[in-house]
Order: structure tokens, then C-alpha cells, then sequence
């Protein structure tokens, strides 16, 4: 499923406002000028993960500003939820090649503009169908701690004593670094 996203940004006196100018143009979306200041880039966001990134640099600089609009069709949307959007459709695009992320704990209102969400998924992730896997840590301790423990002090004292010395060189038996190695 695809979806359209227009942004209308500016006019503008932030220093940044040529840079903005410059993503939107120089991005996947389609820039215009409606009016002397005034832009519209508009981005079809499907499966492709540049057009989600371009949309969310883009709302990163701009959607602060007063004069900015997000919308679908003629729906007004949040600037905020459309860039938190992105940046996530991105990541799994790039790192999955679809949506992967888990709805255990609910669904967040960014996943609403989101064409990769998937409301059956979503669902069973939430009624408990597929759930998260356990996570399983082990904690170890390493030798000093055991020996505190213990209340093995002497053994602590003793390792305290010995003489640690670094060599300004690398000694001569040690031979010359590989190739491609970085010497010191």
C-alpha cells in the first residue's frame, strides 16, 4: 500500500530554511513553490527506505516552525508523529525489508500514517499470539569479586602487589606488524 504525505513549509526567516529548501529539492518527493517562500514537497512513501528518510530529514527542520503543514490528501496530520513515522519505517525497511517492530505493549499513534502497518499482525501481537520471547541473562563474577565475596582478602592483596609495567615499544621478539596493520 502506498501513501502520499505533502509537506508545505515556509515562508520562513531561520537561518536553516535554505537547507530545508535544498532536502525538499534535492530528495525523492516532488518540490513546488506555491508562492514566492512558500514550498510543497510531497512524498509517496511505500516500500522504498529513501523516501521515508528524505521525509523525515525534512520534518526534522521544519516542522518546528509555524508556517509548516503535514497532510494527507486533505487530511491535516501530525508533524510530529509523520517524522517519528519515518524514521521508523526507515530502520525496518533498512534493516528488515518490512515492518518487524512488535505490538506487545500497544499500538503507538505513529503507526497509524504508516503504509507498512500491518493491523492483523498488530492484533495477535496484542492478544498475546505472538509473544515476545523470554530474555534470558546470565550474571558471572569475575575473580575479584569472588574473592570479596569469599572474604578471601589475602588473595586480593597479593594480585594489588604485583608490578604492572607497561613498555613505551612493543619488544623486538614480538617481530614487525603484519601488512595493513597500523604501527603505534
Amino acid at each position: 500500500m502506498e501513501r502520499q504525505l505533502t509537506v508545505e513549509f515556509g515562508p520562513s526567516r531561520s537561518k536553516r530554511f535554505g537547507k530545508a529548501l535544498a532536502e525538499a529539492e534535492d530528495g525523492p518527493g516532488e518540490c513546488s513553490e506555491l508562492e514566492p517562500g512558500r514550498y510543497r514537497a510531497s512524498f509517496v512513501l511505500g516500500s522504498d527506505a529513501v523516501a521515508y528518510t528524505a521525509l523525515a530529514r525534512l520534518l526534522e527542520r521544519v516542522r518546528h516552525w509555524r508556517a509548516t503543514e503535514v497532510c494527507e490528501g486533505d487530511e491535516p496530520v501530525s508533524a510530529y508523529h509523520a517524522k517519528e513515522m519515518a524514521w521508523c519505517a526507515s530502520s525496518q525497511l533498512k534493516s528488515f525489508g518490512a515492518c518487524r517492530f512488535r505490538f506487545s505493549y500497544g499500538v503507538f499513534p505513529r503507526c497509524s500514517l504508516c503504509p507498512l502497518f500491518d493491523s492483523e499482525r498488530a492484533i495477535r501481537d496484542m492478544l498475546g499470539e505472538n509473544p515476545l520471547p523470554p530474555i534470558a541473562l546470565e550474571i558471572t563474577y569475575g575473580p575479584k569479586l569472588r574473592a570479596l565475596l569469599e572474604g578471601d582478602l589475602e588473595s586480593l592483596a597479593q594480585e594489588s602487589e604485583q608490578d604492572w609495567q607497561v613498555p613505551d615499544f612493543p619488544p623486538k621478539e614480538w617481530g614487525e606488524p603484519a601488512s595493513g596493520d597500523p604501527s603505534g
